[in-house]
């Protein structure tokens, strides 16, 4: 077999997780390296060989470290015992025994070595996160990751179930922590699933990466909806406009439009007519216009930028080329009332001397966002009351 420099096994990036465990958890002396540096440089021994002397000796350490805890001994019956760590008893150990002592060591090793592995790589929902909001980020987008990034700050960050290791988790310990955080937070049952979903979704990538074998958090059901808070219902008349709240409106915005030259304002009623998402509004091209008609065919998104901790901040907008549900693409025919103020529209953007392939265009010339045109709304509401 070809041989290998001990040194290149502490390098960590030509070691596997299996050499590093090893390599890593065992006390070795300056001494003891270089002797195995030289019989590696003589080609005496090969990586396989110093692998398994690494192991022996680890194992060694493992039962000597052991021994301090708890000494092995044969009972009367003839079988070997000793006690291993366990904090769920009142005396802090449980007893193990097995018929020869080869048998009984195996089991303290392979108890000790289970409990490092968990110490090195911890199968929290805490640390699962970080890598899975990366994964969100890529298979949704980074917007509906810093939703999600939202609930998990909001309703997970310190919380005793977010360090608890997944595979331990049951059902009653899950629903139990679902109904504190609904009573803590009165959640109302759309919020609650709000914050379901965010255990789901991290359950279900444990079950991807073959951390647990089923997710336990879809398991949860039975929630009584007296548990739940009943979110504030707005009445009718706050929540659309009536015939005479429009016509005050659209008289208000070009007023206003008059007096400020903020083309948002026509943006506002142009929009009364199409009746879009504002983000599809925003996103409308010259070239989605025809003579009775527009297409709808993109909106506009915020971008977010990742931070030396993982976290995700708003950073800017941009349009793309498709809208928030399939559905979304469709042609829609301009009434007399959207023709009259795409016409005011044109007419502000020739006079300003603009060139852009976009419709909708701020003092400056470059597109308008979604937040102005829904400042512009608020004021007018505020405006008509």
């Amino acid at each position: 077999m070809q041989a290998i420099e001990w040194r290149n096994l502490f390098n960590f990036s030509s070691t596997t997780c299996a050499e590093r465990s090893l390599l890593c958890g065992l006390s070795l002396s300056i001494q003891d390296i270089l002797a195995y540096e030289k019989a590696v440089d003589c080609g005496i021994i090969d990586k396989a060989d110093v692998l398994e002397k690494v192991e022996i000796m680890k194992n060694k350490e493992i039962l000597e470290q052991h021994e301090q805890f708890c000494k092995i001994w044969q009972a009367t019956d003839g079988r070997y015992k000793t006690k291993l760590p366990d904090e769920s008893k009142a005396n802090g150990k449980k007893m193990i025994a097995k018929t020869c002592r080869e048998d009984l060591e195996k089991c303290i090793i392979k108890y000790y070595k289970s409990r490092q592995e968990k110490k090195e790589n911890p199968r929290t929902m805490k640390a699962l996160y970080p890598e899975w909001l990366k994964y969100k980020a890529v298979e949704t987008s980074k917007a509906n990751a810093n939703k999600l990034q939202w609930v998990w700050n909001t309703y997970f960050v310190g919380s005793d179930i977010a360090d608890m290791d997944m595979q331990t988790i049951d059902v009653i310990t899950l629903k139990t922590w679902f109904l504190n955080v609904i009573e803590k937070h009165k959640l109302s049952n759309k919020k609650y699933k709000e914050m379901k979903s965010v255990a789901n979704m991290l359950f279900d990538y444990a079950v991807e990466k073959n951390i647990v074998s089923a997710n336990i958090s879809r398991s949860v059901h039975g929630i009584s909806s007296k548990k739940f808070s009943e979110p504030n219902k707005k009445e009718a008349t706050e929540q659309v406009y009536i015939d005479d709240e429009i016509q005050l409106i659209l008289e208000q915005a070009e007023k206003q439009y008059k007096k400020t030259k903020n083309p948002a304002y026509l943006a506002v009623c142009l929009n009364f007519a199409l009746g879009l998402r504002v983000g599809e509004l925003v996103a409308l091209k010259l070239e989605n216009f025809s003579e009775s008609s527009v297409e709808i065919s993109g909106q506009e998104i915020k971008n977010y930028y990742e931070n030396a901790d993982g976290e995700l901040h708003r950073s800017g907008y941009c349009v793309v080329s498709y809208t928030k549900t399939i559905a979304g693409k469709r042609k829609l025919y301009l009434s007399e009332r959207a023709k009259k103020y795409l016409k005011m529209i044109l007419k502000h953007n020739e006079y300003n001397g603009f060139n852009s392939e976009y419709l909708l265009l701020n003092e400056n010339g470059e597109r308008l966002h979604e937040f102005s045109v829904n400042n512009v709304l608020r004021r007018l509401n505020r405006q008509i009351d």
